[in-house]
């Protein structure tokens, strides 16, 4: 007699597929091979390695999809790491310029996204990537709109980055007051997130900082330099400098000299300095802002620093 349920071979019993003992066993013996032969492949490192562990993940959610319920935590995490395998694998697809290979991992990752916001919104930002170097941009502002709309409602740190490619996307398209809002916008998550290390000191510019807080303090340097370029394309000259000043300000404070930030920050500041006049007073403010943040007396942080705004 056929077990119960809708579907071919599905059981009733806790939304299970129905599977006789033998071919239970049988199941779990071959996930047990499956996941060696997955940490095997997860421990090497070229082309043919994660080739190995996206075709041995696939099978791991055909297994666990055999075993064990759709909606099971087995199967969702099966789905999230076959997603982030996906997209981690896109992406250096992408830096080598394999771009449908790239597509086809990221719509895949996709399809198994769909039950982890997380996920979704890390896979529309890279399926924006990948639409900006096919020039369809306007498809790209989709997917990152839909990626932010996910981060702002989790209150992500992620949110301040896909500002910054919202910015660069429509900047492209030459929407010009949406770029420099997301610009801002970026600057403000960014402060955000900072702001309880710069009031208990962890700031202070005396000591290292953490990587997490180096990517951070990346990520507010390049908010800064998009900002710039934003006024700069609208004439504002003098707001474009203190807003590049303002980016070598903390690029100073807390990067190494040669990190390429710091030459870009400098280059796109002297080439503005240029179009301004003698005795300008926006010349004068980013002077006081690339002389770097002002020490406390007493050794504590230092000060904290200005808002976003870069008028």
């Amino acid at each position: 007699m056929s077990p119960p349920g809708n579907g071919a071979g599905r059981g009733a019993v806790g939304g299970e597929p129905y599977l006789t003992p033998g071919e239970r066993q049988e199941t779990q013996k071959a996930l047990e091979e499956c996941e060696q032969d997955t940490d095997d492949a997860r421990r090497g490192g070229d082309e043919k390695d994660r080739q190995q562990l996206l075709i041995c993940l696939e099978r791991g959610l055909h297994l666990r999809r055999k075993l064990y319920a759709e909606n099971s935590p087995q199967v969702s995490t099966a789905c999230r790491a076959l997603c982030e395998a996906c997209n981690f694998a896109a992406t250096h697809m992408l830096n080598t310029e394999n771009l449908k290979g790239a597509h086809d991992l990221l719509k895949r990752a996709e399809q198994v996204a769909d039950r982890n916001d997380v996920d979704r919104a890390i896979t529309w930002n890279n399926l924006a990537c990948y639409c900006r170097r096919m020039g369809k941009l306007r498809t790209a502002v989709t997917f990152l709109d839909r990626a932010l709309a996910i981060e702002e409602h989790l209150d992500s740190a992620d949110a301040a980055q896909t500002h910054l490619n919202l910015c660069a996307t429509l900047s492209q398209l030459q929407r010009r007051s949406e770029a420099m809002y997301h610009a801002q916008s970026a600057l403000m998550r960014i402060y955000e997130t900072l702001s309880p290390q710069m009031l208990n000191g962890e700031l202070s510019g005396g000591g290292e900082i953490s990587r997490e807080h180096r990517e951070q303090i990346t990520v507010l340097c390049i908010a800064y330099h998009n900002l710039a370029v934003e006024f700069e394309y609208l004439k504002n000259f003098d707001a474009a400098l203190c807003a590049y000043a303002s980016g070598l300000r903390w690029a100073g404070r807390f990067m190494d000299e040669s990190h390429q930030i710091i030459g870009i920050l400098k280059n796109s500041a002297e080439a503005v300095k240029a179009k301004l006049p003698h005795g300008s007073s926006a010349l004068r403010r980013a002077e006081d802002l690339m002389a770097g943040f002002p020490e406390r007396h007493g050794g504590g942080a230092g000060a904290a620093p200005d808002s976003p705004r870069s008028g």
